[in-house]
């Protein structure tokens, strides 16, 4: 980096811009602006507002190392370890996937299912990760009474890392374990609504994924298996006998997926399975009503 930039804020900018441009990042101007942001502890509307800010020789050679992170494909929200998510500012890092629009979408309709449920529904987020899901929908729905399983012990680390940043670690009840054997058995039956955003990238899919993706974030977050369905299928057999009955299985599926699953709803005894597009008119969701 040029020494004439190493303390002014708009050829801080003007250089990771262009930087990042040349190594093909998408959306460079906004990529340099939150790592400056990161870098200075400043908002993104400060340091327009204030260009005469000093940057400290350590700033502008911290900032220089976090683009060069940027310029190799390494996602952003692992460089500045947070992810807003709805309500929340979560902490993210290599250990779980990043959380996606997408899957915003799928709380909000789990959200909505919850919302009109009486008394203190008992709610299961299997595969929590970062703990989105679970920590959103106790914040949003604070009657209800949220478990949260992982199978990797590492994810429910930065889960209840997670929960108690939020202020929600007396609320949540996590679980180790694969899929709903990680729950209490003395549950069975018993849940009103399990939501889940499952791996469901197919191994010949995984390999077309972005570098920044494929490289950087876990695999067995993603990867489901040879069809990716795989996973999604067994949380359909298993989901029944943990549901009460007339409770809702909710999870988020891959374009072609979902339609195809809402048909084996109805064969593995589910009384009702809806198909829910994404804000892109994607059928992402798959709502499913035990009988």
């Amino acid at each position: 980096m040029d020494n004439n930039v190493l303390r002014n804020i708009p050829g801080l900018i003007k250089w990771a811009t262009a930087y990042l441009e040349q190594n093909q990042v998408i959306k460079p101007r906004l990529n340099a602006e939150q790592l400056l942001s990161h870098c200075t502890g400043r908002s993104r509307v400060d340091l327009y507002a204030y260009p005469e800010w000093p940057v400290t020789k350590e700033i502008s050679e911290a900032f220089e190392r976090v683009v060069m992170r940027r310029a190799g494909h390494e996602p952003l929200q692992y460089i500045t370890g947070i992810k807003w998510f709805r309500y929340l500012e979560l902490a993210v890092d290599p250990r779980v996937l990043i959380p996606r629009p997408e899957t915003e979408m799928l709380v909000e309709k789990a959200i909505e299912t919850i919302a009109k449920m009486p008394g203190h529904p008992l709610v299961a987020d299997i595969g929590t990760g970062s703990g989105c899901i679970a920590l959103s929908i106790a914040k949003e729905c604070p009657a209800a009474v949220v478990h949260a399983t992982d199978r990797h012990k590492a994810a429910l680390e930065v889960a209840k890392a997670n929960a108690e940043r939020s202020g929600l670690s007396e609320i949540i009840l996590f679980h180790a374990g694969d899929l709903l054997d990680a729950v209490p058995r003395d549950l069975l039956g018993k849940f009103q609504a399990i939501v889940s955003n499952p791996p469901y990238v197919s191994e010949p899919e995984f390999l077309s994924l972005p570098s920044e993706v494929r490289e950087h974030e876990p695999r067995h977050s993603l990867v489901s298996g040879p069809s990716g369905t795989e996973i999604q299928l067994r949380l359909m057999e298993e989901a029944p006998g943990w549901l009460d009955e007339g409770g809702w299985l909710l999870i988020e599926g891959g374009e072609h997926q979902v339609v195809e699953l809402a048909e084996r709803a109805i064969t593995l005894g589910y009384a009702h399975a809806e198909v829910i597009q994404d804000l892109n008119a994607v059928p992402r969701i798959l709502k499913m009503q035990a009988a």
